[in-house]
């Protein structure tokens, strides 16, 4: 085994050990072996890559060689994009662009499809910001990939490692493959940024001619983000609210599930598990004669407050028949004398989700600051100023979230939603649980025992019997109001009010 082969080996071995042993990612190595990035000080008196970290990355630990990356190659653009030469260690006089990502493509993007932000000439620090890609005419909406654009002699060399030179001598490169031109790095401490360092050298199917610091044009991207970056995620480990979270670009080059919610210090009876202990709504205080049940405070049955309709009490708690004396553990709610999944069957309309048997709006009560919008009960990077990454999905101007194309541009009247281009009722199709039922747009608590409030007596004459409404479904003829009956009257109201706001709501 030649020298270079040997290296190379060694380098693949030591890399595939490091992976298996959950380093971060494996060691950035070429297709000959060499292993970049190459701190070059002691042989040049050109600035290093980490000479030009911004101060706060070097204060939040960006490491040169154990953060350095392949990928990503390709970002998805934000509402606002900087761009920022930071070393420029070269003869060579190129410009920088972005081009589209085209899905599938064969070729690499031409000259004419690279769209200069700092041209020819740039040197540092150079900076170009509220250049907004995303709004750029040339955008074709998916993600993009930048190159220093070819000058005499020098090749484009792109991002995309897929379109550099392919070394396929052997002798010098065992493991055939692209030559790595740039090199990245997921800043630390800047929100959607990333540092791209760039070789300008030609490389040729046998040799890859530069030395592999990357210093040659190395720059910092703002308002970019990862494949995948900034949508709403759930952690597997966490319980609770503690599980919604937000993908994260990491410096592996993929996205990392952030946790975006902290315990509680107690739980409230709204059908979440608020301390992320594992359980929902334990020990959630309710008012006096009220229990908690399914995330929401209902009146305790007894045979002084029966069930309405055809539920029955149950231990405080009005149930259906065939449910009587049936404990469930576990999470689980009795139906049809089953222990099953509380949203088991349940198909919630609109925006509602089901938790605990409920159907709930995830986003209640969240505010999101910043441009972003709730989805899933976290708050993400709206679709305005985020692509939303499938072909199928258009950005709603009305929410800023990503719907069916065909929903893009349409506005529906109250009560109804689009689907496939046409507004439909929400509640078409919904299977809400027991004790709610589907009205305008969501499942709603059913209120089987409150009464409906008086209204306001008619003014005398103001209907043909010539009789004056009292709000209480009887009438009075004029001239006929006795004070015993009017008093009698007025005791059966107030008791039967009385009684009627005392009464349990129905819990499955």
């Amino acid at each position: 085994m030649n020298r270079n082969a040997f290296r190379a080996a060694m380098w693949t071995g030591l890399a595939v050990c490091l992976g298996a042993a959950g380093v971060a990612h494996a060691t950035v190595v070429q297709p000959n072996g060499l292993v970049i990035p190459v701190d070059s000080r002691g042989t040049t008196n050109e600035k290093q890559v980490y000479d030009a970290f911004k101060p706060e990355d070097t204060a939040a630990g960006l490491r040169f060689k154990e953060d350095a990356n392949t990928a990503p190659e390709v970002f998805s653009p934000l509402c606002t994009f900087t761009a920022e030469m930071l070393l420029k260690e070269t003869g060579s006089d190129l410009a920088i662009g972005w081009y589209n990502v085209i899905p599938g493509a064969t070729q690499a993007p031409a000259a004419s499809e690279i769209h200069v932000v700092l041209p020819k000439g740039s040197k540092p620090p150079a900076k170009i910001t509220g250049q907004s890609i995303k709004d750029d005419p040339n955008y074709k909406g998916g993600l993009v990939g930048f190159a220093l654009l070819n000058d005499t002699g020098i090749n484009t060399k792109y991002s995309e490692r897929k379109w550099n030179v392919l070394c396929t001598d052997t002798s010098k490169c065992p493991t055939p493959g692209n030559w790595i031109h740039s090199i990245t790095y997921v800043s630390k401490a800047i929100p959607n940024a990333f540092y791209l360092g760039f070789e300008d050298g030609n490389a040729t199917a046998s040799d890859f001619k530069n030395d592999g610091d990357y210093n040659d044009y190395f720059f910092l991207f703002t308002g970019l983000t990862c494949d995948g970056g900034g949508k709403p995620c759930t952690l597997p480990n966490e319980k609770g609210v503690c599980s919604v979270g937000v993908q994260e670009c990491n410096s592996s080059g993929g996205v990392t599930c952030k946790k975006v919610v902290n315990p509680e210090a107690t739980e409230r009876c709204d059908g979440l598990d608020n301390n992320c202990d594992g359980q929902v709504d334990e020990g959630a205080t309710c008012p006096a004669g009220q229990q908690c049940d399914r995330g929401h405070c209902a009146n305790s049955c007894s045979s002084e407050f029966p069930c309405a309709g055809d539920l029955t009490c149950d231990r405080g708690r009005c149930v259906t028949a065939d449910c009587m004396g049936i404990t469930c553990d576990g999470g689980t709610v009795c139906r049809g004398t089953r222990c099953v999944s509380p949203c088991d069957g349940i198909k919630c309309p609109g925006t509602q989700i089901c938790r605990v048997g409920r159907c709930v709006d995830p986003c209640e009560g969240i505010t999101c600051d910043g441009g972003k919008v709730c989805q899933n009960g976290a708050c993400v990077i709206g679709c305005d100023c985020y692509p939303c990454g499938d072909a199928l999905l258009g950005c709603s101007k009305a929410t800023n979230t990503c719907v069916d194309k065909a929903c893009v541009d349409m506005t529906c009247p109250s009560g109804d939603i689009c689907r496939a281009g046409s507004c439909v009722a929400a509640c078409d199709g919904a299977v809400c649980p027991t004790g709610q039922t589907c009205a305008v747009d969501r499942c709603k608590d059913i209120d089987y025992g409150t009464p409906t409030e008086p209204t306001e007596p008619a003014p005398p004459g103001s209907n043909d019997s010539g009789s004056i409404s009292t709000g209480c479904g009887c009438r009075l003829v004029p001239g006929s109001d006795q004070p015993g009956v009017l008093a009698l009257g007025s005791a059966l109201l107030v008791f039967a009010l009385l009684r009627f706001r005392r009464r349990s709501t129905p819990i499955a």
